[in-house]
C-alpha cells in the first residue's frame, strides 16, 4: 500500500531518532552532510573541494572497505578536476551528470555520486540505498526496482534515474499537499527509516 503523508512526517522523525542513537561521530558527519548544500551554492561558481568530497564520501561509506576505495580513488584526482567535476552539479540534470560522473573518480560509483549530488543539491536529488529501495519495493511494486542473486536491490544508473523521479514525484505531491516544500532528500531519508523496519 502506497505511503501517505503521516507514513512520510513519521519516517523523518525515525531518520533522526536513527541518527540520535548513533555515535556522536555520525551524528557529526550527518550534521556536516546538511550544511554542505549550503557551502557549495555560497562559492562564487558552486563546486565542492577535496576536503567537501572526503566528508561526503566518509559520510556514505560506513563500511570501511568501500570508504577506503573511494577515498583512495579521490586521492589520484587533482584538485583543479575535482572543482571543474563537481560545477555542473548545480544547473544540470542526471542526462548530463552520469555520464559525466562515470569512471571519474576511481572507486566511486553510483552510491557515492548520489551522495554527491545530493549533499550539493538536496533539493533536486536524493542518496540511493538499500533501505530505501526496499521501502519503495515493499508499498509502490515498482518495476524499476530489481534483486540481484544474492537478494540485495541493484543500485545502478537506470535504477538511480527512477528512483531519483520517484522522489521527486513524492515531493511535489507532498509540497502540494501541504504547502510545505518536500525535497527528494526528504522523501528519502524517511524511506531510508521505513525500509529499515522492513529489516
Amino acid at each position: 500500500m502506497a505511503l501517505d503523508l503521516k507514513s512520510y512526517e513519521q519516517g523523518v522523525r525515525d531518520y533522526w531518532r536513527e541518527i540520535g542513537c548513533r555515535s556522536r561521530e555520525v551524528q557529526k558527519r550527518e550534521s556536516i552532510f546538511a550544511e554542505l548544500a549550503h557551502k557549495f551554492a555560497n562559492r562564487k561558481a558552486a563546486h565542492f573541494t577535496r576536503e567537501d568530497l572526503v566528508l561526503i564520501l566518509e559520510w556514505k561509506h560506513t563500511d570501511a572497505r568501500w570508504r577506503d576505495r573511494a577515498l583512495d580513488g579521490l586521492k589520484q584526482v587533482a584538485d583543479d578536476r575535482l572543482l571543474s567535476l563537481t560545477r555542473p552539479v548545480d544547473g544540470r540534470d542526471l542526462d548530463y551528470l552520469l555520464p559525466w560522473f562515470r569512471g571519474a573518480i576511481s572507486g566511486v560509483g553510483i552510491a557515492s555520486i548520489s551522495a554527491v549530488l545530493t549533499a550539493a543539491r538536496p533539493d533536486r536529488f536524493c542518496v540511493i540505498d538499500e533501505f530505501a529501495l526496499r521501502a519503495v519495493d515493499f508499498h509502490y511494486h515498482p518495476s524499476w526496482t530489481r534483486r540481484d542473486k544474492s537478494r540485495k536491490f541493484i543500485q545502478d544508473e537506470k535504477t538511480y534515474i527512477e528512483f531519483v523521479k520517484f522522489c521527486r514525484e513524492r515531493g511535489a505531491e507532498l509540497t502540494r499537499q501541504t504547502g510545505k516544500l518536500w525535497t527528494p532528500r526528504d522523501i528519502e531519508m524517511a524511506l531510508w527509516a521505513i525500509g529499515k523496519e522492513l529489516d
